[in-house]
């Protein structure tokens, strides 16, 4: 027969462990000291160690807020009767309602400052130092202005565009000299070109840049301004 395989043995997470905590406290309605608690959580909750009792307490005290503690003596007595558990979830409600009304309120106020200043601000007529202003027509002067801003603006960059200053020439000169020194570059090395195929092929020098379309003389720029600062 064919082995049968052991029972995979069941996890106990820490919510359900903490649940059988709160299900023991609120059954047995009583008060206990640590040890107590060490030895009886065990018998009553599956799968709660002895060893993780304290700490499994401890953070029901302070994350969960569930288990109240209060020092006796020389020892910390512990419970957690069911009436203080539905205590607090009412308190959290009242405070969750409190904070929920405050926002609603919030709303309501912003909502009406929003209203009276969208019907303030678009009024037909409004009026500044005793004279009224009709607020179509600022709004079509204003129109004007700015059609008028632009059109400037576009005549200002035209003439900007046509007219020299010093630092425009220098620019420009700048621009031009990096050109030509680019081509005396270029220049050289076609003529270098040239010169090592006639002596390769043993070509006369001026047959070649005929052939190629290679001016005999290349137009030399010696004359380029001098930019100033």
């Amino acid at each position: 027969m064919p082995s049968v395989p052991p029972p995979k043995r069941t996890t106990i997470s820490l919510a359900q462990k903490k649940s059988s905590i709160l299900e023991f406290f609120q059954c047995e309605h009583s008060v206990y000291n640590i040890k107590e608690l060490e030895k009886l959580i065990p018998k009553k909750c599956s799968g709660v160690a002895s060893m993780l009792v304290k700490d499994l307490i401890q953070q029901m005290i302070d994350e969960d807020g569930i288990i109240s503690v209060e020092k006796c003596g020389n020892t910390n007595i512990y419970w957690c009767f069911r009436n203080q558990i539905i205590t607090k979830m009412s308190r959290e409600i009242d405070m969750l309602n409190q904070r929920i009304e405050a926002a609603k309120l919030e709303i309501s106020q912003t909502k009406m400052a929003l209203d009276v200043s969208t019907k303030s601000s678009r009024k037909e007529s409004f009026e500044v130092d005793g004279a009224v202003f009709s607020r179509a027509e600022k709004l079509e002067e204003l129109e004007s202005l700015d059609k008028a801003v632009k059109h400037s603006r576009s005549v200002y960059d035209q003439k900007s565009e046509h007219t020299w200053d010093q630092a425009k020439i220098n620019a420009k000169t700048e621009a031009l000299s990096a050109q030509v020194a680019k081509l005396d570059t270029v220049t050289d090395n076609i003529e270098l070109i040239v010169s090592f195929l006639c002596r390769r092929f043993l070509m006369d020098k001026r047959s070649l840049q005929s052939e190629l379309g290679i001016p005999e003389e290349f137009l030399e720029f010696t004359n380029m301004p001098q930019t100033s600062k």
